[in-house]
């Protein structure tokens, strides 16, 4: 039986890309006493180093277990944050972005209507069984210089598909900083879908190569699916929960990794579960912006 174990969600900033989210680490496939928190950190950040060089969704794919086929429940709830306000980002903007790449990137976060906290992610773990992906890819749209969200969780045997939906003219060049690097493909207005894959477990970014480098969603490689990212409304829904004794995370990528996790016993049908963040501007800017390309990273 596959054991799905979470760690401090914290713990990623010390994994390099294509290195992991952390309360959410590899399972324990020897079916025994499950590891504990630091030796599953240390064994997640070796499974990273191999994934980046060997692991690919289609491989992840084949390898995965039977599928848990107990009892399930339904989770949601709204994730809210406190504290002090969001603060400006330093990003320009083209007149042809129309307003709404400011709206998606001009605070280091964003917020709605009662603190609702958008491109959070939530993620369930420490429960028994594999719960396959809904489905092959997590689909995701650019418009005005700003793709629809600003977090994307994908787990093995899934992709990212961009779509590009603008009524006129403007082209797209998507890019998933960390993966393989093949020859772009423009994401032209009302084409195809451009499809990304990651190297396997671990950290990316989703960027443009057309110069619009404020357009960054973080992406997160997990070994199970089950999580949502928050709209504007906070809101977030989990399907396929199996029942029992589950840890609970929502995390904030934008925020040094901001994060909380609370324990929640899972009953088959509809389970409620609200979490809040608290963000201190001393504590949870980023020294380095997301808009920084991986060579001025390293500096």
């Amino acid at each position: 039986m596959f054991r799905y174990v979470a760690l401090g969600l914290t713990a990623i900033a010390a994994v390099p890309v294509a290195g992991g989210c952390d309360s959410l680490a590899k399972p324990s496939a020897s079916g025994g006493t499950t590891p504990s928190a630091s030796a599953s950190a240390s064994a997640s950040a070796k499974a990273s180093a191999g994934a980046s060089s060997s692991a690919s969704a289609s491989s992840a794919a084949s390898a995965a277990p039977e599928p848990y086929k107990g009892p399930s429940g339904t989770l949601s709830g709204m994730i809210r944050v406190t504290g002090d306000p969001p603060p400006d980002t330093p990003h320009e903007y083209p007149k042809a972005c129309r307003g709404e790449a400011g709206a998606m990137y001009g605070k280091l976060f964003r917020v709605g209507q009662d603190h609702a906290l958008a491109d959070a992610i939530v993620a369930v773990t420490k429960y028994e069984g594999y719960v396959a992906p809904k489905s092959d890819a997590v689909h995701v749209t650019v418009r005005s210089c700003a793709y629809s969200t600003r977090s994307i969780a994908i787990s093995d045997g899934q992709r990212i598909e961009v779509r590009n939906v603008e009524d006129d003219t403007t082209t797209y060049l998507p890019w998933l900083d960390g993966a393989r690097a093949p020859a772009g493909i423009v994401a032209t207005p009302r084409g195809d879908a451009v499809k990304l894959y990651s190297r396997g477990y671990g950290r990316y970014w989703l960027r443009d190569q057309m110069g619009r480098t404020f357009m960054v969603a973080h992406v997160f490689h997990f070994h199970f699916s089950t999580t949502s990212v928050t709209g504007l409304d906070g809101q977030y829904r989990i399907e396929g929960v199996p029942v029992g004794t589950v840890g609970v995370s929502a995390m904030l990528p934008q925020a040094n990794l901001l994060s909380v996790t609370k324990p929640l016993e899972i009953k088959e049908g509809d389970n409620k579960l609200d979490l809040e963040l608290k963000f201190d501007k001393k504590r949870d800017v980023p020294e380095v912006s997301e808009a920084a390309l991986p060579d001025e990273k390293r500096k």
